[in-house]
């Protein structure tokens, strides 16, 4: 499965819109975590945590071919570069409903495994984009972890690769990892 069939089965299991960039890039994030299929999206350490061109890419093709549309919302706020404050929604087309159907019919067993995923994903409860950036971040260190860490010792970590939650953001985000069956008690992987 390419990362584009991904995202756009994943879009339309997750109820076909996802409010903000940096949300989409954590869902998917997260979708492939829970699917197995992470390895392959392509993601590395970014700003606002784990972050993949090829899901970006993705995103761009499913626009140019109708499938999805992006919204820019303004929040109303400025940003230290003198610059409103956007988020970018995407919601699929009714066409791009159509045509990722036909994906999952034709790949029963690869769309039934994302559909699931992506209830439990739902299920564990929304979240904002910022803590979800934290969870991705905190997930991705607990991944590179030799051995179980506290949230101060993931919070420290985190400096390494220019991030900067703190030890209550980490914990806070462990109890979303927990809902999702990523992390045990005392954050384990």
């Amino acid at each position: 499965m390419t990362p584009y069939d991904f995202v756009h089965l994943s879009l339309l299991a997750v109820g076909g819109e996802i409010q903000g960039r940096t949300k989409l890039q954590k869902t998917i994030y997260f979708l492939g975590i829970l699917s197995g299929t992470l390895p392959k999206l392509g993601y590395r350490p970014h700003f606002y945590g784990p972050y993949s061109d090829a899901i970006a890419a993705a995103v761009n093709r499913l626009k140019s071919l109708g499938f999805i549309t992006e919204n820019t919302v303004g929040i109303g706020a400025m940003g230290s570069s003198g610059f409103e404050i956007a988020r970018h929604d995407f919601r699929l087309t009714e066409e791009g409903k159509l045509i990722a159907q036909k994906k999952a019919d034709q790949n029963p067993e690869v769309w039934e495994g994302i559909r699931r995923v992506a209830k439990r994903f739902l299920e564990a409860g929304s979240i904002d984009y910022m803590r979800m950036s934290v969870a991705a971040k905190t997930i991705f260190l607990l991944s590179d972890a030799a051995k179980p860490a506290t949230a101060f010792d993931l919070s420290e970590s985190a400096s390494r690769l220019g991030w900067n939650p703190t030890p209550q953001e980490v914990e806070e985000s462990v109890e979303f990892l927990k809902k999702l069956g990523l992390v045990k008690a005392g954050g384990h992987p």
